[in-house]
Order: structure tokens, then C-alpha cells, then sequence
């Protein structure tokens, strides 16, 4: 249901990507996966290579989000995580008689009856709402053929006849001092009743509700387990039924079943971390996917990571938009420190990565070229292991990288080269930025150099905005202007009474008053 044929091999293996820190797609994924029970993580550091299997998944996504597709599966994954037996006992069938035996065989034959239920509930529903994608489709017809196979109505029938007879077995315990004898019931008397009638005339209020309440799987007491290994030894047969059962069906779970469990868990994970945002009024939306036009557009994007911790605590999002048509490849990002320069740029890494996975991405009429490989370029540490340098650990791994880069390629650059002068900066600089030019690869480029934004006709300038009022409050909003560093010194002079204007007309003044 992820892929369209098998799971690509190795990807259990594969490790997280070395942009994700950079991006704060660490961030969103750990939030996506919560305690990971199913291991999605590898789903996540795993793109898609092609525009057909990107469309794929994001028709499953848009089935899953309508309600009455996501009720049947959701209620399919809530039986499952209740009664998701294999993954955890699944050596508990072949275990030899011992002081729980016939407690974890009795829990497993209720696996199996819960599994059955669950398996055709799932396949009535998707068959009723009339799924879309070809994903769900698809299963629906996998799990039709499933039910009336032999290995399943089989299963389902032999663990029904034996819930039946279990649920019919009567025995009595008699309890004198510290011993115990389980017998046959032969129609005793019940004293439960005349004891409840004894002291009803004694109760005052509602009484308390003892039950056991714990779950299916909780180990009973030693007296418990004692009681029912001898309630078998009183029905030979019918538990030695139980056990043969037991045997035949160790490895009940369906591999396909099991796979979709897992992968709809992706789906419903990442549409669950997506609804707040939704319901703070930003938009998320599916990217229409090209791998022969690099136009882009997306209008009212942000970061992912950033949002999530913004309306989590009631804060306000600010959007963006950018665009990139014609020649255009690199977006070339600045203006005052902390105004949201490099927060655009984690979001068009976020923007490019969870397209590449069928996501539905943060933004509206969004148009994204489907890159092969993501970049990044972030301040680190220094490495004094290598005694090259900063500067010299900055240049080899962007050598590394440029190495390995495609025309395909996104490449983030996060103000690069602040180890070393303005004009050493400014060179290193355009020469990374000639050489992506020639690779033809998009970028981002967030710097304090303004120059950069003119080096050819492949750049595009985008500049932080501040408050006009005062130019110390940043708005966030980057937007599509030739950068010109003298706008905010222009506004800064300005806010002290220090611009020519101002200072001329207080000399007028001056001169008018002597």
C-alpha cells in the first residue's frame, strides 16, 4: 500500500539522512511517530524516486482523509493495537505446558477470534464507502480474496467452535483451609445468590464495582493459573484441542495484513500530526510533482517543526510564498539577522523531502520539482579531530557534496563561510553558487552578502522584512525584492532621527531659530 509492489529491500536499514538535523525534519518525525511501536521511522528517510508513486500514495492520503474511509481503518488499527499479538508473543503458542499455559493459550485463541474480526470488518468497509486510490483498491480485493480462502475460514471457524465450547464449560471450586478441588458442576446449589441476599439489607449505597479490569495479557495469580490447569485436566479433550489449535495456527497472522497494519499507521500518523495545523487555520496541501519542469510555486508555506511549537503553545504562524519560473533556480535569502531567513529555508528543504515521500506538504497551489537528493550546508562545530580549520571543514564537505550533486539535486546553503572575512566570503561564496549554477540544481541560499543575489540570472533575491514603525521588530515575512542592505540601515537611521532629511530639516530649523 506504500509502494505499488514489493517493499524496496534494505530499507528496515536504512539510516536517518544527513539533512534531517539541519532541517528539523528530526523534529517533525519523532513528533509524527510518537513512541514508534511499528517502526516507521525507516518509511521516512525512505523518498520515492518517480511522479507515479508520489501520486500513489497521495491518493491513499486524500481516501484516508475522507471520513467515511478513515472510520473502517481506524477502527481495523484500533483492533489491532488491542490485539497485535504477534509481534510480541508470538512464541507463546509453542511453549511447553507449564504454570500459565492453558492462560496464554486461552489469550491466544482470543487474538485469533479478535484478528478474524477485525480482517473482515476492514474489508466490508473499504467494499461499502467505494475507495478511490488504487492502494485501497487494491487491498480491498486482497482481503476479499483473504476471507474466502481456505487458511482463513478454516481458522476463523475452528477458533469459533472453540470459544463456544470454552464459553459453555461449568466447573465448581471448593475452597477448605489452604486447599483446593475444581469438580464437575452438577447443578449445586449457587450460594453467590443467597449470600447477596444476606447482607443487601446492610448495603448503603451503590456498591463497588471489583471486577478485574486489567488487560487481556496480565498474568494472573498462582491460584488462578492453578484453577484452570486443573479445569483441563477435567476436560481432556477440549483442551488438548485447545493446544493443537494453538499449534496449527502460531503463525496466523497474514504477512500482508500485518505489512498494511504497519503502513497505515504512516498514513494516520502523519495526517494526525497535520490536523492541528489545519485546524490553526494554515494550509496543507498535495504538491502537484514534475521531474521535467523545475518552475516552482508555493504560496503560504512554513516550517513544519516550527508551526507544531507555535500552536502548541497559541502562537502565531507567519507564511511565505516563493516562486521560481524560467532560468530561475537558486532562491537567494536575506536581510536582518532573526528575521526568518533561515526558517524559509528549512521550510523549502521540509517542502522538497516530504513530497518526495506522497505527504501532503505545508502550503497551497503548490508546484515542486521531484528532486533525487537534498543538501545541507548549516554551521557546525568545529571538528578538531581533523586540525584542518573550520573553514577547511566547511570547503570539504561542500566539495563532498557538490561531488555527489545531480541537476536534480536540492542544495541549502545556511550562510556559509562566516569563519572567514567579508571578501573571502563573498568569493567562496559565488564560486559554490557558480558551480550549483552550472549543475543547474536549485538551492537556497540564506546570506548577509546582497551581492550574491545579482550573480546571474539564475538567482533570486528574497529579503527579510522588519516593521516599518521600528525597524528592531521583525515581521518574518521574506519576500521577492532585490536585496539593498542600505533598506535597513535606511530604516534604522531613520527610527533615531538620522537620515538626511531629518537632519537638514533640524538644521533648517536651527538656522530659523538663531
Amino acid at each position: 500500500m506504500l509502494f505499488r509492489g514489493r517493499v524496496p529491500a534494505g530499507i528496515e536499514e536504512c539510516p536517518q539522512p544527513g539533512f534531517f538535523v539541519d532541517l528539523n525534519l528530526d523534529q517533525v518525525v519523532a513528533s509524527v511517530t510518537g513512541k514508534d511501536e511499528y517502526t516507521l521511522t525507516p518509511f521516512f528517510y525512505s523518498p520515492l524516486g518517480d511522479v507515479d508513486a508520489v501520486h500513489y500514495r497521495q491518493e491513499v492520503f486524500q481516501d484516508l482523509e475522507r471520513p467515511e474511509v478513515r472510520e473502517p481503518v481506524s477502527a481495523f488499527e484500533s483492533q489491532t493495537l488491542t490485539a497485535n499479538f504477534s509481534y510480541r508473543t508470538k512464541e507463546m503458542s509453542r511453549e511447553h505446558h507449564g504454570s500459565g499455559h492453558y492462560h496464554r493459550a486461552l489469550w491466544f485463541l482470543n487474538a485469533v477470534e479478535k484478528y478474524c474480526q477485525a480482517v473482515t470488518a476492514l474489508a466490508d468497509g473499504l467494499a461499502q464507502v467505494g475507495v478511490r486510490s488504487r492502494g485501497l483498491r487494491g487491498l480491498g480485493h486482497y482481503l476479499q480474496d483473504y476471507l474466502a480462502s481456505a487458511a482463513f475460514t478454516g481458522m476463523q471457524a475452528e477458533s469459533l467452535r472453540l470459544k463456544e465450547a470454552i464459553d459453555a464449560v461449568n466447573y465448581c471450586v471448593l475452597v477448605k483451609g489452604d486447599r483446593v478441588t475444581v469438580g464437575h458442576y452438577d447443578d449445586q446449589v449457587d450460594y453467590s445468590e443467597q449470600v447477596t441476599g444476606t447482607f443487601e439489607r446492610f448495603q448503603q449505597g451503590a456498591g463497588s464495582d471489583y471486577r478485574d479490569t486489567r488487560p487481556d495479557w496480565q498474568e494472573e495469580d498462582f491460584a488462578e493459573l492453578a484453577v484452570l490447569d486443573l479445569v483441563a485436566k477435567l476436560y481432556p479433550e477440549l483442551f488438548a484441542a485447545l493446544d493443537a489449535f494453538c499449534q496449527q495456527y502460531a503463525d496466523y497472522l497474514d504477512a500482508t495484513v500485518a505489512l498494511v497494519d504497519r503502513e497505515f499507521q504512516f498514513y494516520l500518523s502523519f495526517l494526525d500530526y497535520i490536523r492541528p495545523l489545519r485546524g490553526a487555520g494554515l494550509r496543507v496541501s498535495y504538491p502537484r510533482v514534475s521531474v521535467e519542469s523545475k518552475d516552482e510555486q508555493v504560496l503560504d508555506t512554513f516550517d513544519l517543526a516550527l508551526a507544531a511549537q507555535l500552536i502548541g503553545r497559541g502562537g502565531q504562524v507567519v507564511c511565505n510564498d516563493i516562486t521560481l519560473t524560467g532560468p530561475e533556480r537558486v532562491l537567494v535569502i536575506s536581510g536582518p539577522n532573526n528575521g526568518g531567513k533561515t526558517t524559509l529555508a528549512r521550510a523549502v528543504g521540509q517542502l522538497h523531502h516530504f513530497a518526495r515521500l506522497g505527504c501532503p506538504v505545508p502550503g497551497r497551489d503548490v508546484r515542486l520539482f521531484l528532486c533525487d537528493q537534498i543538501f545541507t550546508h548549516f554551521e557546525k562545530e568545529e571538528d578538531i579531530t581533523t586540525l584542518a580549520g573550520k573553514l577547511q571543514d566547511e570547503l570539504n564537505r561542500l566539495h563532498a557534496d557538490l561531488a555527489l550533486a545531480t541537476p536534480a539535486s536540492l542544495i541549502v546553503l545556511n550562510e556559509v563561510f562566516n569563519s572567514t572575512t567579508v571578501a573571502d566570503a563573498e568569493y567562496l561564496s559565488a564560486k559554490i553558487l557558480q558551480r550549483v549554477s552550472e549543475l543547474d540544481a536549485l538551492g537556497v541560499c540564506v546570506t548577509f552578502l546582497d551581492e550574491l543575489s545579482t550573480l546571474n540570472q539564475k538567482m533570486v533575491s528574497m529579503v527579510s522584512q522588519v516593521d516599518p514603525r521600528d525597524p528592531a521588530i521583525r515581521t518574518h515575512k521574506v519576500i521577492r525584492i532585490m536585496a539593498d542592505g542600505r533598506a535597513y540601515a535606511h530604516a534604522i537611521a531613520d527610527k533615531y532621527g538620522l537620515t538626511y532629511e531629518r537632519i537638514t530639516a533640524g538644521r533648517r530649523a536651527g538656522r530659523g531659530t538663531s
